[in-house]
């Protein structure tokens, strides 16, 4: 696939002015055209390419580039890509408690486990709801955060409960180990439509080597014990699988997808690459650069391979991506427009304190508390104007950089729990976007028919 930079040019006879863009060609008759600026896309045929490049385009395709804001006219409105603050995702810390004890978890967990009080749990549900319904918010999601949620299973009932006495239906979205799933709890999440997303990072001996119980003795058996509740009391295929690919699983990333999507019947799962913290105890899991290059060419051929041979399996990253490229819906709150922590998710600890994003770890980028008595939305205003979080994150790299609308610099999370301060950007979501985003148009160009099942019928090319 060839890519060629667009310089901006004005249209002959016409008073339009053509904005730099990015056109990714190949021998077929697609080509896509992308506009950095803003994050849009055209695909095109053959003749309306030569016409891009020859510095004609015609009127009908003049109208769909000044839509997409690759063309500016006198008097037409600009393509918008602003974003308001307006906290839609919502993570609680119930515990710090975890019955796992994974090779690269990041929690404190040898030190003494703390619980939420019901005192500030009912706060904090009850200033969520003021928020919601002062700005008639109805989409609105909750996870139960840990350590393992299920621990506090009675703690997400009484929360659960609490929002639908204020009149709220909010979507409750949980990451469990699985090992604490019961018949019993499986069938009362499904009744009250509780979504839960279950960790698994593999094959038995894979999954086995770096999760395991507190006694230390393997945890795939109640993994899987716990998974076959939730299909059991009617989730079916439809509970989520969380991933995490350390250097551990790297070399075996067709193997898991296989396993995955041959064996255990899943169609949809998040393969993350492990974050280096300071808390994690063996460095040597992390990737290389090299490494994490390799692994996102690698997954999306074993994708697009799997997908062919009727096994209609999506990685959610993948998915959101293929979103950012063809529809620019904002369905990621971490790699849609890059980091919206203290835009559209806010996370709370055990007393009360507002944080962007899961950096409870971090009192001092607390941006206020639920006991304070201030809106929250005025409360994230002013934080944007002094909280460290918030500052644009900057690298010579990110200039002229393609994925920069969607990127904008990575995870701060990732930044802060690396170097202990929020600086510079986050090399892994650059390395992630510059290798997987080229390798999606590449999909796109050549097998548009696998967009429908890769992207659960949200996209399709006729």
């Amino acid at each position: 696939m060839e890519s060629v930079k667009i310089s901006p040019y004005t249209i002959p006879g016409e008073m339009a002015e053509m904005k730099a863009c990015s056109l990714f060609m190949n021998n077929g008759k697609h080509h896509f055209l992308f506009n950095p600026e803003f994050g849009t896309s055209i695909l095109l045929d053959g003749v309306h390419t030569d016409q891009i490049l020859s510095g004609a385009p015609g009127d009908d395709l003049q109208f769909k580039l000044i839509q997409r804001g690759f063309m500016e006219v006198p008097g037409s409105n600009s393509c918008i890509s602003g974003e308001s603050i307006m906290p839609s995702f919502f993570i609680i810390d119930l515990t710090q408690a975890c019955n796992f004890r994974c090779a690269y978890c990041f929690r404190h967990l040898n030190q003494k486990s703390t619980t939420i009080s019901d005192h500030n749990l009912e706060a904090i549900v009850g200033y969520i709801s003021d928020h919601c319904l002062r700005n008639n918010l109805t989409d609105v999601n909750v996870q139960p955060w840990g350590g393992e949620p299920l621990l506090a299973w009675k703690k997400i009932i009484r929360m659960h409960d609490l929002f639908l006495e204020k009149g709220l239906r909010p979507i409750f979205v949980i990451e469990s180990n699985a090992g604490l799933i019961t018949k019993e709890i499986a069938a009362e999440a499904f009744s009250r439509d509780i979504r839960i997303g279950v960790s698994i990072d593999g094959p038995p001996d894979l999954h086995n080597s770096q999760r395991k119980l507190a006694s230390g003795r393997p945890s795939f058996e109640k993994m899987y014990e716990g998974m076959q509740n939730l299909r059991n009391a009617g989730f079916g295929q439809r509970h989520g699988v969380i991933t995490v690919l350390t250097r551990n699983g790297y070399p075996y990333v067709e193997e898991i997808l296989e396993y995955f999507a041959v064996e255990l019947s899943i169609d949809r799962l998040r393969l993350n690459v492990v974050k280096d913290s300071p808390m994690m105890k063996d460095k040597n899991l992390c990737l290389t650069e090299d490494e994490i290059t390799d692994f996102n060419l690698r997954l999306v051929k074993k994708l697009i391979e799997l997908n062919r041979r009727g096994y209609p399996i999506t990685e959610i990253n993948v998915m959101d991506k293929l979103n950012n490229l063809l529809t620019r819906k904002r369905v990621n709150i971490c790699n849609s427009r890059g980091c919206m922590g203290g835009e559209k998710m806010v996370a709370f600890d055990q007393d009360g304190r507002i944080f962007p994003c899961d950096i409870t770890d971090y009192k001092e980028e607390a941006v206020g508390s639920v006991f304070d008595g201030k809106n929250l939305i005025e409360m994230l205003e002013q934080a944007h104007l002094q909280n460290q979080f918030f500052r644009p994150k900057q690298d010579p790299d990110c200039s002229g950089c393609d994925w920069a609308f969607f990127c904008k610099g990575g995870c701060t999370n990732a930044i802060l729990y690396k170097k202990g301060e929020i600086s510079g950007i986050d090399r892994q979501e650059c390395i992630t976007n510059k290798t997987l985003y080229p390798a999606l148009i590449q999909m796109i160009i050549h097998e548009p028919e696998i967009l429908k099942t890769m992207t659960k019928n949200q996209i399709e090319i006729v």
